[in-house]
């Protein structure tokens, strides 16, 4: 008979604690605010109003999709942008390979999509310039987005490799976007430009045709499309399945694949993405810092 009061009494209080718990989770959701903005991060890469105008499509997809408002936003520069990540400002982010991969492991948002372009950094130079090679660069000026990206480690580590010790034997002029970095080569107020190769088909032909890529480094994943999750947000997956409906399904998504040169979207391989750890010492460095 006491057993039997005991198997009672454990499944009462069984049945309470999930009775608390999911009460918890109700009044959890009830004090979500459902009609806040999704807010997208876009790393600024182009000029603002560029940015803007180019992923106004997605946004309006996502508003259709999700039945709620949608805003767009970025930051003056990449070090403001990550910090704007890794402080949770955004509910979906569309950022650089490595950034995005700090955001990953330093704040487990999930990457729901990777970019098929591979990024490939550019070392840019006049097109009817003097400069013929990288030793070449010795005694100039090379301009590069912030240090915290990819494209500007490499672009240190291609001249270390050409035995150029940057910030000595080349100096390192860091700006916000690329470009604002190919523009300066263009104008001729530095010798060279670190560049990615997926902002390239976005530079005006005017800035383009004054330009020659004089060497291109090893590929590395391209450009990352993660989410912070959050209770009053679409799922992880709700994203993703919206996300690859837009590029496969809709003329508006297949023409903003095009025009940002992704080729296409492809679903994450963590192992795949591990080559991005060697730059993760620089990053957090530079995010300490900044």
């Amino acid at each position: 008979m006491a057993d039997s009061h005991n198997a009672i009494r454990r499944r009462l209080l069984l049945g309470g604690t999930a009775l608390c718990a999911s009460l918890a989770l109700s009044r959890r959701a009830a004090s979500a605010d459902f009609s806040r903005p999704i807010e997208i991060g876009i790393r600024p890469s182009l000029p603002t109003a560029m940015l803007m105008a180019g992923h106004q499509s997605l946004r309006l997809h996502f508003e259709q999709t999700f039945k709620r408002p949608v805003a767009l936003s970025t930051a003056p520069d990449f070090s403001q942008f990550q910090r704007r990540v890794l402080r949770g400002d955004f509910d979906f982010i569309i950022i650089g390979p490595g950034p995005g991969w700090q955001a990953h492991l330093d704040r487990g948002y999930p990457i729901i999509a990777v970019s098929q372009q591979m990024v490939r950094v550019y070392i840019l130079v006049a097109k009817d310039g003097p400069i013929k090679n990288i030793a070449d660069l010795s005694g100039k000026t090379l301009a590069t987005i912030g240090p915290l990206t990819v494209s500007s480690q490499i672009a240190q580590t291609i001249l270390r490799e050409h035995k150029l010790q940057p910030g000595v034997d080349v100096q390192i002029h860091h700006m916000k976007n690329p470009f604002n970095v190919a523009q300066l080569v263009a104008q001729g107020d530095v010798a060279a430009a670190s560049f990615p190769n997926i902002s390239f088909p976005s530079l005006p032909a005017a800035i383009a045709g004054k330009l020659r890529i004089l060497y291109e480094a090893e590929p590395i994943p391209g450009i990352f499309f993660m989410v912070r999750p959050a209770s009053d947000m679409p799922s992880p997956k709700a994203f993703q399945a919206a996300l690859f409906n837009f590029a496969k399904e809709t003329p508006a998504g297949r023409a903003y694949i095009k025009d940002f040169s992704h080729e296409a979207l492809t679903l994450p391989d963590l192992d795949a993405l591990r080559v991005l750890d060697r730059f993760l010492p620089e990053i957090r460095q530079t995010m300490t810092k900044s």
